[in-house]
């Protein structure tokens, strides 16, 4: 019988021990199901993956409250581990590691939403998913010893209801170099909440990912 996992069963620890990292980035997604996931979760482990190459110490985990085996249905056909960079691929139904986010104002306006079809226009979802609320995209960045350094939450509005805009891959390893660079040399004043966001794909690329829901 499998032991439940520290990030559902203590949160706060699981993060006190993945974020000693130089470099430490977690991402949520919303399920193996959302192109834009795809693409972005592609795209920002890739950019990652060839920032280690040249010698950053960068580790890149993507979180889903879609539940472990969505999350590995994402690893294994987006090929996260394999191609893209990401130490882990995990997922968790209970959310238990975004409601601590949220309530140690980690990810302070991290959006779950209880009802997926109505509060964030996914129609096309089948009724039994996400029990205990869909978690929708974003991320929070830590280095200098466990410090965040970048943190960024979708919004959930019409007309796109934080489905293809995510923060460009590049603009993010700026803000954490930038942040990390002014722990290391006393100067911590820099902000840490990231706002430049962009569409993750153009429409031809998004179609291209070959998911129904948007």
């Amino acid at each position: 019988m499998s032991s439940t996992p520290l990030y559902v069963s203590n949160p706060e620890q699981w993060l006190d021990e993945t974020v000693k990292g130089d470099m430490v980035g977690l991402v949520i997604f919303r399920g193996s199901w959302c192109k834009f996931d795809r693409y972005y979760l592609r795209k920002l482990g890739q950019f990652i993956k060839h920032k280690r190459e040249n010698g950053e110490a960068i580790k890149l985990i993507a979180w889903t409250s879609g539940g472990a085996q969505d999350a590995k249905k994402a690893d294994e056909e987006w090929g996260l581990t394999k191609d893209c960079g990401y130490s882990e691929v995990i997922g968790d139904e209970t959310a238990a590691l975004a409601k601590y986010m949220i309530e140690d104002e980690l990810l302070p306006n991290l959006v779950i939403v209880k009802d997926p079809k109505t509060e964030a226009n996914l129609r096309d979802l089948p009724n039994d998913s996400y029990p205990n609320g869909l978690v929708m995209a974003g991320q929070v960045w830590w280095a200098h010893r466990g410090t965040v350094c970048f943190e960024w939450t979708s919004k959930v509005e019409p007309p796109s209801y934080g489905g293809p805009y995510r923060p460009d891959p590049a603009f993010v390893f700026e803000q954490v170099q930038k942040r990390k660079h002014a722990l290391e040399h006393g100067n911590a004043v820099m902000p840490a909440h990231g706002n430049d966001l962009k569409m993750c794909a153009g429409e031809m690329e998004v179609n291209a990912a070959g998911c129904s829901i948007l």
